[in-house]
């Protein structure tokens, strides 16, 4: 009984197995795929109206950022967390009075960030599948995506 318990610490030993490595093995530490989204918001102003350009950013874990320009919206845009039963991320509302356009960024298959529109009236109730799909970003398959503040 001694000898298997003996042979199993050498087989361990010798295949290089370890508990809560955080190498790859080579020495350099493991990187961990990860995906910051975030909001960008240029103020405008078109024949007196206010305006927005919106844009989706993201970031790796290396810092490398790149920004999705999502179009021109009517109204003042600001960064919501949408209703629960839009199962997104985090999103923008930009509002002329009480109606207005709502963004959404949501994971899909956790390969790609959809951003979706939603047209909204104040007092009435916003329906997911009326949502149109705006843009599509593909991200690294098992990567870690996660809201980044702004």
């Amino acid at each position: 009984m001694t000898r298997i318990v003996i042979a199993l610490a050498l087989i361990a030993a010798c295949s290089g197995a370890r508990t809560g490595s955080t190498s790859s093995g080579t020495g350099e530490p493991l990187i961990i795929k990860r995906v910051a989204v975030s909001w960008g918001i240029e103020k405008q102003s078109q024949g007196g109206e206010a305006m927005a350009d919106v844009f989706l950013a993201t970031t790796d874990e290396t810092g490398k950022q790149v920004s999705h320009p999502l179009g021109r919206y009517k109204g003042t845009c600001t960064v919501i967390t949408p209703a629960r039963e839009m199962n997104a991320l985090t999103g923008v509302a930009c509002r002329t009075g009480p109606t207005g356009t709502e963004l959404h960024a949501v994971v899909q298959h956790g390969e790609d960030i959809v951003v979706l529109k939603l047209g909204i009236d104040e007092g009435v109730r916003q329906d997911p599948m009326a949502r149109e799909e705006v843009t599509r970003v593909k991200v690294p398959t098992g990567a870690k995506i996660e809201v980044s503040g702004g």
